[in-house]
């Protein structure tokens, strides 16, 4: 960090800048006490209109697929079953039971399991088998003009994030960052992880303001209402595209991000690239969701500082505590979708304001 940070916040009528001559994060985070008597109000620039595939009902095939890394574990007899109890059929590809190296089958293979669930018009939904690594390898091996034509609900996070920055802006489709076979397998029908990724996919309404788990709050970092396309997903996924021909790209985005066992001066460092490439400074909001396991030494700043220190540095409405990522409860959110975030000191609250699914 620079020994000597100026950020500049404006409070209505007034302008407050802060001076530090230690490392800017602290000095910053501590300037939020400020901040949270501020209030910022943003609109989206102009975004293109993104695709939406068609709401799920019974009867309709789900179809399953590897990504990235191959999964071992996953009792897939039990994922069927349990979708089969909703009414919905399920579609095994090869790669689910392939392996190649840490790979769930080659490039080649992961990508055409891909291609040919969006061209199957009896698949109605794709959803990912697992997270790990791998997705960015595929990238330039999809169809996006195909799949522009094909849209439909493909649903995953983690390394998944990838493709679902890929399928936005390439192929101007919604996608839906939640859950993946790996862990829907495994959880009850009264879980909010089920209940929020079943009410996601057959929605044909706006999903409105988004339901919290028992015991979750959001909570505002920088208060102030935006409107966006909301987008994002996984912090290191999102860092690693920087500067490729699939990086995020932020104007009119209110952007989610989350991370899971990365320490908190990694944090700092890809949150610093975010910056550092315009990211943070094109999007109309941040709001974080769970950061899982991301310690620090005695010592070095914690990863709160850290989200708080970048959430200052962006100067755009900002909050914490989306039910995201890998924690136990992992809501599933509509990418590509308009959202309206709005944050106070008294209420904070992410609404999904315009339909992800046609009936």
């Amino acid at each position: 960090m620079p020994q000597a940070v100026r950020t500049t916040f404006q409070s209505g009528q007034q302008w407050c800048v802060l001076q530090s001559q230690r490392t800017g994060i602290k000095a910053v985070a501590a300037a939020l006490l400020f901040t949270m008597t501020a209030g910022f109000s943003v609109t989206a620039a102009a975004v293109p209109s993104f695709t939406t595939g068609k709401a799920l009902h019974r009867g309709d095939c789900i179809g399953i697929t590897g990504t990235a890394t191959a999964a071992e574990d996953i009792d897939i007899p039990a994922l069927k079953q349990r979708l089969g109890k909703e009414g919905f059929s399920v579609k095994v590809m090869p790669t689910v039971t392939k392996r190649y190296g840490y790979f769930s089958g080659t490039d080649a293979e992961r990508a055409g399991d891909l291609n040919e669930l969006f061209a199957d018009d009896s698949v109605a939904a794709i959803l990912c088998l697992d997270g790990g690594y791998g997705s960015a390898r595929i990238l330039n091996k999809l169809d996006y003009d195909m799949i522009r034509t094909h849209a439909k609900p493909f649903i995953g996070f983690s390394d998944t994030t990838a493709l679902h920055i890929a399928l936005e802006e390439k192929s101007k489709i919604i996608t839906f960052h939640g859950p993946m076979a790996n862990t829907l397998s495994g959880i009850d029908k009264n879980d909010y992880t089920w209940h929020s990724f079943k009410k996601a996919l057959t929605a044909s309404q706006p999903l409105g303001t988004l339901s919290l788990p028992e015991g979750c709050k959001l909570t505002a970092l920088i208060p102030g209402t935006a409107t966006g396309i909301l987008a994002g997903g996984n912090l290191s996924i999102i860092a690693s595209l920087a500067g490729t021909p699939y990086a995020l790209q932020g104007k009119g985005k209110i952007l989610v991000l989350e991370d899971v066992n990365e320490p908190s001066y990694k944090i700092d460092r890809m949150l610093n690239q975010l910056w550092q490439s315009g990211l943070l400074q094109d999007v109309e909001a941040i709001a974080y969701g769970n950061f899982i396991n991301c310690p620090a030494d005695p010592g070095d700043f914690t990863t709160e500082e850290i989200l708080a220190y970048y959430a200052a540095l962006a100067g755009k409405p900002a909050i914490k505590g989306l039910p995201v990522g890998h924690g136990t409860e992992n809501a599933t959110l509509p990418l590509g979708t308009k959202a309206l975030l709005q944050s106070d000191k008294e209420n904070v609250t992410l609404a999904f304001i315009e339909p992800a699914l046609h009936t």
